[in-house]
C-alpha cells in the first residue's frame, strides 16, 4: 500500500513542532513518507525570530522518504494556510494527511489514517478520518463515524476536499433552510454560533466551515475508539486555546496498540460526560452572549 503524504502547518512554537515531529518520527511508517511543512509568514517583526527558528529547524529535518519546505512570504493566518495548503496538496495527490504543529501523535497513528484511506476511498459519506477521539461514554471498542468533519489531524481524498464551502453565508442559508441548526450545534461545540461569528469578521476559522460543509452534504468523519492524536498547542502563545480543556486528552491516553478493525457504528451525536456537556451547554451560552452583547452597546 503506497501512503499518503503528510502535511504540517506551523508557525512560530518550535517546541511543540519539535514534539509533534518526533512522535511523528515514531511511527515505522516514516522513513516511506513524503513530508510538506508548510511554514506561515510572520505577522509583525516580533514573530520574525520565532518563524525564523522554525525553519532553521525543518531545514535540517531528516527521516521521512522526502522533504518539501514551502516557506510563506507573508503572514496568510491559520484559515487561509490551511484551505490553500490543503488545495494544493490535493490537486497534486489524490488522498493526504493533514496535521497542526500541535498534533502529538500515536506510533499507531500513520498505520491507521493509511488502512482508513484505502479503506473508505470509494465510500461517497466518508468525507474524512481523523486520528483523534472524543472522550465518549460509554467508551468505544472500535472505530466510529460522526456526522461533520474533524481538524485535530485530517485525512481526505481530493473527492473529499472537493465537497468544502468556505463561504460562511452560504453554508448558514443552507443549514437554515433545511432546518438543522440544532443538529449542528448538537454535534459539536456551538458550532452554528461559531459560523455566525465568522460571518461577522470575529473569527477566522476554516473548522467550523469544514465541518459544517460536510454537515449540510450528511457526509461522516472516522473516528478511532482511543485517541491517536491528543492536542499540545494550549496557552499563551495558542491563538484559540488558552488554557487546557478535557477535551484535548492527554499524552497518557494515546493508543498503545495498532487499531485495524471497520468502523461499525455511526454515532449522530457524540455522548459525553456529563462534565463534558456541561462544557458544551457553557460554550453555546457564551457564544449567544458575546454575539447579544455588541448589539447592546
Amino acid at each position: 500500500m503506497s501512503l499518503a503524504p503528510v502535511v504540517i502547518f506551523t508557525y512560530k512554537r518550535l517546541p511543540v513542532l519539535r514534539r509533534v515531529l518526533a512522535s511523528l518520527l515514531a511511527n515505522p511508517e516514516s522513513p516511506q513518507v513524503d513530508l510538506i511543512a508548510y511554514s506561515d509568514g510572520p505577522k509583525s517583526a516580533a514573530d520574525r525570530e520565532g518563524v525564523e527558528e522554525v525553519r532553521a529547524f525543518l531545514r535540517e529535518l531528516h527521516g521521512f522518504k522526502s522533504l518539501q519546505l514551502k516557506f510563506r512570504e507573508h503572514n496568510f493566518g491559520l484559515a487561509r494556510s490551511f484551505i490553500e495548503g490543503i488545495g494544493e496538496t490535493l490537486a497534486q495527490h489524490e488522498a493526504a494527511i493533514f496535521l497542526e504543529d500541535d498534533n502529538l501523535l500515536s506510533p499507531h497513528f500513520l498505520a491507521f489514517m493509511n488502512e482508513s484511506l484505502a479503506r473508505y476511498a470509494a465510500e461517497p459519506r466518508v468525507i474524512c478520518i481523523t486520528g483523534y477521539s472524543f472522550p465518549i461514554w460509554p467508551k468505544q471498542r472500535a472505530p466510529y463515524f460522526i456526522r461533520g468533519a474533524e481538524t485535530w489531524t485530517m485525512a481526505t481524498w481530493r473527492r473529499g476536499w472537493q465537497q468544502f464551502e468556505a463561504n460562511a453565508v452560504v453554508l448558514k442559508q443552507g443549514l437554515d433552510a433545511r432546518n438543522l441548526r440544532g443538529k449542528l450545534d448538537r454535534s459539536g461545540f456551538g458550532f452554528y454560533g461559531m459560523l455566525q461569528r465568522q460571518i461577522d469578521g470575529q473569527i477566522d476559522s476554516w473548522g467550523v466551515r469544514w465541518w459544517a460543509s460536510a454537515f449540510l452534504k450528511d457526509m461522516y468523519c472516522l473516528y478511532p475508539p482511543e485517541p491517536l492524536c491528543v492536542s499540545i498547542g494550549y496557552g499563551l502563545e495558542s491563538v484559540h486555546c488558552g488554557s487546557y480543556s478535557a477535551l484535548f486528552r492527554t499524552p497518557g491516553e494515546l493508543a498503545t496498540r495498532p487499531i485495524t478493525m471497520p468502523a461499525t457504528k455511526v454515532l449522530e451525536k457524540a455522548s459525553m460526560p456529563f462534565v463534558l456537556r456541561l462544557m458544551n451547554w457553557k460554550l453555546r451560552l457564551l457564544n449567544k452572549l458575546e454575539s447579544w452583547w455588541p448589539r447592546r452597546q
